[in-house]
């Protein structure tokens, strides 16, 4: 395997490209680095551990198409002959040629697409129908509806929950973190709690649709009351679990 990697302007100097967090962009360099030659990478959840990315951000590189992940687990860069131009006899092919041979390869644009009447010979489970729709595949369970409803149980005002789960799933795809609307929530019902006497808690669907995590909130640092005294339920797997380094 080559021990060199180009990127190509055509691909990182796009708006589209551009538009995407720093994180997600390096994580498409750092994937970039690591792929074989044919651009599979198989070790992701080893880049993400030591560079101390985060799923979303493949998720993000993925619902923008810059990669294409299998239900194996592995990922393919979509543009990587753009990208890399390596001649044959110097070239090492792909282990995975299970998933080569679900891409079809436009040899003018130099990027991989699914091929689709590959997909209809898959199995009917093995792939996500939904993700099929809309050609953004799923690395590992796609929680963004399991999240919600943790969040919306610890909610004070279940009022408009079919729109708030919308505005929710729209805004997670859109790259923001379930930690980032999480440490909101927290805020919030702590402004709840502390302001209980007159504040009535906006209603679910307000919530979400605005953005009120984002909401910049007058707390009293000074009392003890802490979050565990408003029954927050265990968040903790969905939140990245740290190394322990001994």
């Amino acid at each position: 395997m080559a021990n060199k990697r180009m990127f190509s302007l055509s691909v990182v100097d796009t708006d589209r490209f551009l538009e995407m967090p720093i994180s997600s962009r390096l994580l498409y360099y750092e994937l970039g680095m690591r792929a074989d030659d044919d651009g599979f990478v198989d070790n992701w959840k080893k880049i993400l551990m030591f560079t101390g990315l985060k799923e979303d951000d493949m998720r993000v590189l993925a619902s923008k198409q810059f990669i294409i992940p299998f239900e194996s687990g592995v990922i393919v860069i979509r543009h990587w002959r753009m990208n890399n131009y390596l001649q044959n006899d110097r070239t090492k092919p792909t282990i995975y040629q299970e998933e080569l041979s679900q891409l079809s390869y436009d040899k003018s644009s130099g990027v991989y697409s699914l091929d689709t009447t590959c997909i209809h010979s898959i199995d009917k489970n093995s792939i996500d129908k939904n993700s099929i729709d809309k050609n953004i595949y799923i690395l590992e369970k796609n929680n963004f509806e399991e999240e919600f409803e943790e969040l919306w149980k610890v909610y004070p005002n279940k009022q408009g929950k079919k729109n708030a789960l919308t505005k929710y799933i729209k805004v997670r795809k859109s790259g923001i973190s379930f930690e980032e609307i999480l440490e909101g929530l927290k805020r919030y019902l702590l402004y709840c709690h502390q302001n209980r006497d007159w504040y009535k808690p906006k209603n679910g669907e307000t919530w979400f649709s605005k953005q009120s995590w984002n909401d910049e909130l007058k707390l009293d640092l000074n009392k003890t009351q802490n979050l565990v005294d408003f029954n927050i339920l265990d968040f903790s797997k969905f939140e990245e679990k740290k190394e322990v380094k001994l």
